[in-house]
């Protein structure tokens, strides 16, 4: 490559920078209204890759992670506060975190902000009905312990107790769970309802080493 042609690029460059800047700026919070809602909900990686990168080039990431906030406190409102999709929310907290931490981790490049965010946004919309995400935690797990749960592999029922104890760490009533969670404990060991008894105590010590006792 020849120097007048590098010497054109390196003056092309800042052109670019503020061709990009002036078409943008102005239009970011449209763009953001219009279809980052969306692109999340649609689990779009790819398309949320570029709105990233090029929400970086023109300084603009910081109304990206406010939008990312914003989107969690209105999706994770209806799964925890509609009382009719009780015996849904833990299954749909778990999808939804799954979710948003595969978009972390591929659209946004693992930003510490943005992980910040969603992790504060997250465990806001948690907690917003006091204890009953943790009765209701605490009831998901009793059911996946059961014996009737047998037909799930040891590795399947490993990874989902995994998920749930991230739930956990999330919940303030961790009181709450702990009474429901040893209530139900001693129903399965003594009534001889247990799934496995290698997972009941591979929970048992996770949630030690979680509460440090």
């Amino acid at each position: 490559m020849t120097l007048s042609v590098l010497w054109a690029l390196a003056s092309i460059a800042p052109l670019i920078a503020t061709a990009e800047r002036k078409l943008l700026e102005r239009h970011i919070p449209t763009i953001l209204d219009k279809g980052f809602m969306m692109l999340m909900d649609g689990h779009r990686i790819k398309d949320l890759q570029r709105m990233y990168s090029l929400f970086s080039r023109v300084n603009a990431l910081e109304s990206l992670r406010q939008a990312i906030s914003s989107y969690i406190r209105r999706t994770e409102q209806s799964i925890v506060m509609d009382e009719e999709k009780d015996k849904d929310m833990v299954s749909s907290l778990l999808e939804f975190k799954a979710s948003l931490d595969s978009i972390l981790e591929e659209s946004f490049s693992k930003n510490e902000a943005f992980c910040n965010t969603i992790k504060d946004s997250f465990e806001h919309l948690i907690n917003l009905r006091q204890n009953r995400p943790a009765e209701l935690i605490a009831k998901f797990l009793d059911e996946k312990l059961r014996d009737g749960n047998k037909g799930t592999s040891e590795e399947e029922l490993e990874g989902t107790l995994d998920k749930v104890l991230v739930l956990f760490r999330f919940i303030q009533g961790k009181d709450v769970f702990e009474a429901l969670y040893k209530k139900d404990l001693a129903k399965r060991l003594l009534l001889g309802k247990s799934a496995s008894i290698d997972a009941e105590k591979s929970m048992i010590s996770k949630l030690k080493t979680e509460c440090g006792s």
